[in-house]
């Protein structure tokens, strides 16, 4: 119980601002570990955003390495973040962004660099099964992958908290009616199917499961959004931004 926990701890620090501003000390002895966990944090969204700008997933794969390697490793972009100046998300867009003009305006005058030389340490899942939607805008396509991945961690918060609080019958109801059909598309399992499998009273008793579940990871999710802003006074503001921006439609 006590590892799974403390796990869940150090995942959440994924989306902390103390972790990017620990990335950014050179000589922070935790420094190493944080860029490491920055990368894997934001990788998602970063090649989502190379994919939907026409890039194929190996040369996507290229760019973000690069953008790695070049941006967050030697100029220390983690080093100019300022949770004065807004969220650290925004200051990652504005720089692939600006990353890939230059790399192609690069490409435009000279042959491409041999790929020899540059780190290629970075041991990430398979860049291809993050799928684009052909008609997202780089920007859209990045939020979509930034919010799938905030929405995973805060799931995986419930999920240790309730496990870890002996209430298992709730998360699987929680899992099954709602968690399921929110990140993979599928069917929510019938209620009558869960009050037999998990030997419930009625029908009444496991809706009402469901709504201390949809509370508990309502409160999750605005936590790992509270993570990622200056102030607590941002977090409505954030939510509505991600919400906006996922909900806008490409010409």
């Amino acid at each position: 119980m006590t590892n799974r926990i403390e796990q869940a701890r150090a995942d959440q620090s994924l989306t902390d601002w103390s972790m990017v501003l620990d990335a950014g000390r050179i000589d922070s002895p935790s420094r190493s570990t944080s860029l490491d966990r920055l990368v894997r944090r934001y990788w998602p969204p970063l090649f989502a955003y190379v994919r939907a700008t026409g890039c194929s997933p190996q040369e996507a794969n290229d760019v973000v390495q690069g953008f790695i390697a070049d941006v967050i490793l030697e100029r220390n972009l983690p080093g100019s973040a300022d949770r004065d100046r807004g969220r650290f998300r925004g200051l990652l867009f504005r720089s692939i962004g600006n990353y890939l003009k230059d790399r192609h305006r690069r490409e435009t005058s000279l042959k491409r660099r041999p790929a020899a030389g540059r780190p290629t340490s970075i041991d990430v899942t398979d860049p291809g099964m993050l799928a684009c939607g052909d008609r997202d805008t780089p920007e859209r396509s990045f939020t979509r992958h930034w919010v799938a991945t905030l929405l995973r961690r805060a799931v995986e918060t419930v999920r240790s908290s309730f496990l870890d609080s002996q209430r298992e019958t709730e998360w699987m109801i929680l899992e099954s009616r709602l968690v399921r059909p929110m990140l993979d598309g599928s069917d929510p399992v019938p209620y009558a199917s869960l009050v037999e499998s998990l030997g419930l009273r009625d029908v009444p008793q496991a809706a009402a499961y469901l709504v201390n579940g949809k509370r508990a990871l309502g409160r999750a999710i605005l936590d790992e959004i509270g993570e990622t802003v200056p102030s607590p006074g941002q977090v409505d503001s954030e939510a509505r931004d991600l919400l906006r921006l996922l909900s806008e439609r490409t010409p």
